[in-house]
């Protein structure tokens, strides 16, 4: 069977994880990988041997026209059995030309469809694409259950697996060091702004708050910190590759996030044993992933007070952070790989049984 993908960039992140790993198992499973691209860097991609269609015309503006008959045509000449796109840009090109040519087609739902895209064109563009694509993978219930119900009932829910292949073996003998971590783009939506009030106003000296990660708001954060006096006890790490490595050992891992997707940083923290705080963003997934105060503590989106408490309820209570930390690390089975890529595999596979030609 051929199993076409259709990606942009040759970087895997976030997202486009899932996507590799997808890409990995069909391979596996010794189906005929087809990628189709606007990036000739795949060109020269070696790590297997994918069958590599570079397109003409990228997705951008006024070329998407052209881009649509150029992956139409493409997609005409190798007949793949099914097309599987993530990136919302990518599938409003990619929906249009596996109509046409035929090919049934698969889309994922990444972010908080609430939140993301923000212009009232994209959302447009988003409800187009959605109706006209033949099965979407959704990460919660209460993001499928933002869409209306034609778009619903062609949807599943799939959580997102642990990424990481190599994860650090956990030393529960081991002593953890006196850090809360936080891990995400420097952006407004991740909100570490109310981490970084939040833990200047605790009296925790033995502690570190250390955040990774880079983007827009670093001067600005970095000039709250230094406002705060904080520049001993609070550090913005910037990006480092590999990040687990990092967090690995840490005591407490908190995500301040206003919306998300399903988050890979939250996942991989509580695989990783760290007892986990979470805000309690709208698309749901961090009550998909944490029973509260069992495996993790959830508290309202920016709440200050109920940060401070669930910090301090878990730096007080050692007794209860032992048992957050042990039920946390459960999310290797129940997210693992060896889980969640079978009902994928499954899905496309009743997707294409399923396509009316």
């Amino acid at each position: 069977m051929k199993i076409g993908f259709v990606v942009d960039k040759i970087s895997f992140g976030g997202g486009e994880r899932i996507l590799k790993m997808l890409i990995d198992e069909f391979f596996k499973l010794h189906h005929d990988i087809y990628i189709y691209t606007w990036n000739i860097e795949w060109l020269s991609y070696k790590e297997i041997n994918y069958n590599v269609e570079v397109l003409n015309y990228p997705p951008i503006g006024f070329k998407k026209l052209k881009s649509i008959k150029s992956l139409k045509n493409n997609l005409r000449k190798t007949k793949p059995d099914c097309l599987i796109v993530f990136s919302l840009g990518l599938a409003e090109v990619a929906v249009w030309a596996a109509r046409i040519a035929k090919v049934p087609i698969i889309l994922s739902e990444r972010v908080d469809p609430k939140y993301l895209p923000k212009s009232k064109f994209h959302r447009f563009l988003r409800f187009v694409t959605y109706r006209w694509c033949d099965g979407i993978v959704f990460q919660t219930e209460i993001v499928k259950n933002y869409f209306l119900n034609s778009i619903r009932k062609k949807g599943i829910v799939i959580p997102n697996p642990i990424m990481d292949d190599n994860l650090p073996k956990v030393d529960v003998n081991s002593v953890p060091r006196k850090e809360i971590v936080a891990v995400g783009r420097l952006s407004e939506e991740k909100n570490f702004e109310l981490l970084i009030r939040s833990f200047s106003e605790l009296n925790l000296p033995k502690y570190k708050l250390r955040i990774y990660g880079d983007g827009p708001l670093y001067n600005k954060l970095q000039m709250l910190i230094s406002s705060l006096g904080k520049e001993d006890s609070i550090v913005l790490e910037g990006n480092v590759d590999r990040v687990i490595d990092y967090i690995n050992g840490a005591d407490i891992f908190v995500m301040t996030s206003n919306h998300e997707g399903m988050p890979n940083a939250l996942i991989e923290a509580m695989a990783m044993g760290l007892a986990c705080i979470s805000t309690d963003f709208p698309s749901g997934s961090a009550k998909e992933l944490i029973i509260n105060n069992q495996n993790g503590i959830i508290i309202p989106c920016n709440d200050r007070n109920a940060l401070k408490e669930a910090i301090m309820k878990l730096v007080d209570n050692t007794k209860l952070k032992q048992i957050i930390k042990s039920n946390a690390q459960k999310i290797r089975v129940t997210n693992s790989k060896d889980v969640i890529l079978p009902q994928w595999v499954e899905f496309i596979m009743s997707v294409i049984s399923q396509y009316k030609y």
